[in-house]
This record gives structure tokens, C-alpha cells and sequence, in this order.
């Protein structure tokens, strides 16, 4: 009698398990998905925003919302999928002031796309040097702020050269004096050495 009731909460204690884990599988997989975003009202402008950026579209490969907005890893995504029940919950609870969801881009997750050794500068004469901003643990979201949640028609609000000057500004100011002689390049891999940073070839 003992030993068949001690099989039987065995028995019911693996099916309750095992519906647990199915459960808490389905909702990672469906949580994962970008459309999981937009089933909230107010992430709905910029899912549309996404869906119609280049990000969406991409024929490399589409970044889908837990792609940017967590860290590479299963670490980094365990957290990502915690930031979103912790959001859920204070949404459930009534909350709707201050910034509940925390959507931070990841520099790291743009890494994984992204290839700094790849990355060409589509504006002519303005080659960029990605490496050196790495390099002062700039993050990519500094320039690129809404590259994939802009405009409903899929455009950044922010073209990323117009960032510029709010780092450059001095810069240009210290050095608007040797413009007169010495050539913009030299000008700017002098800057770049006296940070310690491998001007590009």
C-alpha cells in the first residue's frame, strides 16, 4: 500500500514537472518572437517601426526584438526574458509611469550582425572608424539611437552623423587652428594616437 501511494506522487509529481516545463518552454518560444511585443498596446508603434525597418528586412538576417534587447548567451537572454515578466507584472499591477521596461541594446548583441572589421561607411568622404569608438567604449546605440524603432515608415528619426558633434565639437574646436596647415587626416590620427587608438588604414 505504502509503496503503491509513493509511486503514485512519483507518477504525479513527474506529469506536474513535465507540464511545468512544457508550459515555461512554450511560453520562452513564443516570448521570443517580436509579435509577443506588439500584443502590448503600447509597444505597438514600434513594433511597426521595426517591422518596417531594415532590421525586419534584412536578407542577411532578421534581428528580432530579443536579438538587440538582450545580452549573447543563454544568460543574457534568461535576463532578457526575466526584464519582460518583471514589465508584465508591473503592467498587471497597475503600473504605467517611468521607465518599467528596461530596453537597453546590447553593443555586444549589434556585434554578433555586425563585424567591425566589415562595417563600410555608405557617406562618401566619411569614412568611420567603429573600431576606435569601441575602442573608447562608446556603444553603438550612442550614434545609431532608433535605427530600428524610428519612424512608422521604417527610417530613423536621427541620421547618425548628425550625433557627432555632440562628442567632435570640442575636437574640431581644439584643432580648427591646424586645419589651417596641416590636412584633416593627420589632424585626426594625431587625436587618435594621443588616445592610444590605431588610426584605420
Amino acid at each position: 500500500m505504502a509503496i503503491a501511494r509513493t509511486v503514485g506522487v512519483i507518477v504525479l509529481a513527474g506529469i506536474v514537472i513535465f507540464i511545468v516545463a512544457v508550459t515555461l518552454g512554450g511560453m520562452a518560444v513564443y516570448s521570443k518572437q517580436s509579435s509577443f511585443c506588439a500584443s502590448c498596446k503600447i509597444m505597438q508603434t514600434r513594433y511597426v517601426g521595426w517591422e518596417r525597418s531594415t532590421h525586419a528586412r534584412s536578407v542577411h538576417q532578421k534581428a528580432d526584438c530579443i536579438s538587440c534587447h538582450s545580452e549573447p548567451g543563454i544568460v543574457g537572454e534568461f535576463k532578457a526574458h526575466l526584464n519582460g515578466a518583471r514589465y508584465v507584472a508591473v503592467r498587471l499591477a497597475g503600473g504605467d509611469r517611468g521607465a518599467i521596461l528596461r530596453g537597453k541594446v546590447y553593443t555586444k548583441a549589434c556585434q554578433e550582425c555586425h563585424k567591425v572589421g566589415d562595417i563600410r561607411s555608405k557617406t562618401v568622404g566619411h569614412e568611420i572608424n567603429h573600431a576606435a569608438h569601441l575602442a573608447l567604449n562608446l556603444d553603438c546605440f550612442v550614434c545609431h539611437r532608433d535605427i530600428a524603432h524610428g519612424t512608422l515608415l521604417g527610417e530613423a528619426t536621427v541620421h547618425p552623423m548628425e550625433t557627432c558633434p555632440s562628442c567632435h565639437r570640442q575636437q574640431q574646436y581644439q584643432m580648427a587652428p591646424c586645419t589651417r596647415c596641416h590636412p584633416n587626416v593627420m589632424i585626426n590620427n594625431l587625436f587618435l594616437a594621443a588616445k592610444g587608438i590605431k588610426a584605420p588604414l
